[in-house]
């Protein structure tokens, strides 16, 4: 599994380091115009990250199309890896990817701003709310791409040919999509139990609907990964 996790952040290295130097050069550029721009250039810094990290969850998701679609795929299915290997080493590889861009966007923007927003979050944030806030990013990150891949991997199995493949894939995602924010909209309405985080501003969670997409990830990745080792067939 590491060596997935190797060979795939290594065919995606120059795409990395082109979205950090694209995300550096436009915040060195935006510092040249703080004069002029005033309050525009932190909104400009923060729009510039937002589409660093749009660009790289894009590169993430081509990835696994590329290995259900083209040539890619016929190496990493010949190779003795199962199907919970390449799921999690293609998770991991995507996280480490986005939270990289995020950190460098993070970086730029807070050296940009001076530093005032992220001290003004530091000074009212406790450590343990750091810590939940970057268990809610990576939870994002895995449990968004797992649902996406699961549609991906379904449209490539129900219809073989590449374009209706993927336009298959599209269609079950948004039906997917409308089925569980039905059940998520359902659960809350059965369980309506939170819990309340106390932090910048009061956070709520609901009981069941955490449960529920806990749950559902489990499944999606199971599925996933057996779809991959048993039923992929290039």
């Amino acid at each position: 599994m590491f060596h997935l996790i190797k060979y795939e952040l290594r065919g995606k290295l120059l795409t990395i380091l082109g979205i950090c130097l694209t995300v550096i050069i436009g915040n060195l550029f935006l510092m040249t115009k703080i004069e002029s721009w005033q309050i525009g250039v932190p909104v400009l810094s923060g729009f510039l990250g937002g589409a660093a990290l749009v660009v790289i969850c894009i590169s993430s998701l081509t990835l696994m199309s590329d290995y259900l679609y083209e040539e890619q795929g016929y190496l990493l299915f010949t190779l003795p890896q199962s199907g919970v290997s390449i799921m999690a080493s293609r998770l991991i590889a995507a996280v480490i990817q986005i939270s990289f861009v995020a950190l460098v966007s993070a970086t730029m923007f807070g050296v940009l701003d001076q530093g005032r927003l992220l001290n003004a979050i530091f000074n009212q944030v406790g450590l343990h709310e750091l810590v939940y806030s970057i268990f809610l990013h990576l939870w994002a990150i895995i449990s968004t791409l797992t649902f996406i891949y699961f549609c991906m991997v379904v449209g490539r199995i129900a219809l073989k040919g590449k374009k209706i493949g993927k336009i298959g894939s599209f269609i079950i995602f948004v039906l997917l999509s409308a089925a569980k924010a039905g059940l998520t909209v359902g659960i809350l309405n059965s369980f309506p139990q939170v819990v309340q985080i106390q932090s910048i501003t009061t956070m709520t969670m609901n009981v069941g609907s955490v449960v529920f997409d806990f749950v559902t990830f489990i499944l999606l990745f199971t599925a996933t990964s057996y779809l991959l080792e048993h039923k992929v067939d290039l």
